[in-house]
């Protein structure tokens, strides 16, 4: 079983001791709000999210613009050994292969970096965009009385909701209304 599968299980698990905990007392059931957010869709309909998603992009352009650079350098190298390699003397040849090799090595090692560094970069951003939206989620379920907000992000387990419960475009017009002034305070 993969972790994905693993999460699911224990997720529905989860929610359906919670359910039945909620509404096996029918003198409780009617005092329960229950509301849902898709926090993916949150991230991507949001002027928040937009801006969060913006930033992962410049990011990732910027660290590719360094592995074009590095690109253009290494076929360079393979453009003049392969010009040259008619001649060149055969020690002459193999010392530029070597180099060549150890530039292809080097490069390798700097794209596996960069890559790691925007997975990086992507958690920590999209765990502080997490975290904000939590915050909102939070005070939103405290204000307003509900028992349970469920977050349909990581392994999509409700399946189905009356629209009713879904407060997903709410939050993102809250999460908005953050933004706008921001941008206001910012004139």
């Amino acid at each position: 079983m993969d972790i994905r599968t693993c999460k699911k299980t224990i997720y529905a698990l989860i929610l359906g001791v919670i359910f039945y905990a909620v509404t096996a007392n029918p003198a409780c059931s009617e005092e329960n709000k229950i509301g849902l957010v898709d926090s993916q869709m949150v991230l991507d309909n949001s002027l928040k999210g937009k801006e969060v998603k913006e930033a992962l992009n410049d990011y990732v352009q910027s660290r590719q613009k360094i592995i074009d650079i590095e690109e253009a350098d290494l076929r360079k190298l393979q453009d003049e050994l392969t010009k040259q390699a008619a001649i060149l003397s055969p020690a002459a040849k193999q010392e530029k292969e070597e180099l060549f090799q150890k530039k292809f090595l080097e490069y390798q090692k700097k794209v596996s970096e960069l890559q790691k560094e925007i997975q990086q970069r992507r958690t920590e951003i999209l765990e502080e965009f997490n975290n904000e939206l939590e915050k909102l989620v939070q005070a939103i379920g405290e204000k307003e009385g509900y028992t349970l907000i469920l977050n349909n992000l990581d392994v999509k387990i409700v399946i189905f909701a009356k629209p009713s419960i879904d407060l997903t475009k709410r939050i993102t017009e809250e999460m908005d209304k953050g933004i706008k002034k921001e941008e206001k305070g910012k004139k």
